[in-house]
């Protein structure tokens, strides 16, 4: 019987003991050959369930999905690490917990890099913060982004921010509350956090 005729969870479940190797098994296959087919039938049978772990973690189906995408892809990278006859579940489930475990701190590093900026007016001078605020800027418009980056980075007060682009100084602080605002959406994604921004940075 195909499993798309599987009338339930627990008849589909009987299908996938009934018709394919053990994880263990379809890992070594993987592991010693690349087997394309082996790798599919593992990412069938995982795929599900570590959507529901990732969305326990991280609380967010969109990086749920991203989470797993790059779980089945270091399981790839990470084949090697992989000891035959160990439980493969074990192995794979704490490659899950760490990919989303390393998204929440780099949503903590993005939130940190945007406060610095929308509060201090100033970010940080390490080398991590430059790199966030860097990868955030990329969301914004050309228009937007020259703004902020020659008030935040360069340190420009908004007359010289204006003198160098050639508007208004009054035009080159909106800009500079639009770029705010659309950060703090892309990281927060809160309007009672973009309430908060300051009148000037």
């Amino acid at each position: 019987m195909p499993i798309e005729n599987c009338k339930s969870p627990q008849d589909a479940l009987r299908w996938k003991m009934g018709n394919r190797k053990s994880d263990e098994a379809l890992m070594a296959r993987f592991q010693g050959r690349l087997d394309a087919d082996a790798f599919e039938q593992i990412v069938s049978s995982y795929m599900s369930p570590a959507l529901a772990v990732a969305r326990q973690i991280l609380s967010d189906h969109a990086l749920a999905e991203d989470a797993v995408q790059e779980s089945f892809l270091r399981v790839i990278r990470k084949r090697d690490q992989y000891i035959p006859g160990s439980s493969f579940s074990c192995w794979f489930y704490a490659i899950v917990r760490n990919v989303c475990v390393d998204m929440l701190r780099q949503q903590t590093r993005q939130k940190q890099a945007v406060e610095e900026i929308t509060i201090r007016g100033e970010p940080s001078t390490s080398r991590t913060d430059l790199s966030e605020i860097s990868k955030l800027l990329d969301v914004l418009t050309s228009r937007e982004r020259d703004v902020l980056v020659l008030r935040i980075v360069h340190g420009l007060g908004f007359h010289d921010v204006a003198a160098a682009l050639g508007i208004s100084e009054e035009a080159a602080k909106k800009r500079a509350q639009r770029a705010l605002r659309r950060l703090r959406a892309k990281v927060f994604d809160s309007e009672s956090s973009m309430a908060k921004l300051p009148v000037e940075i």
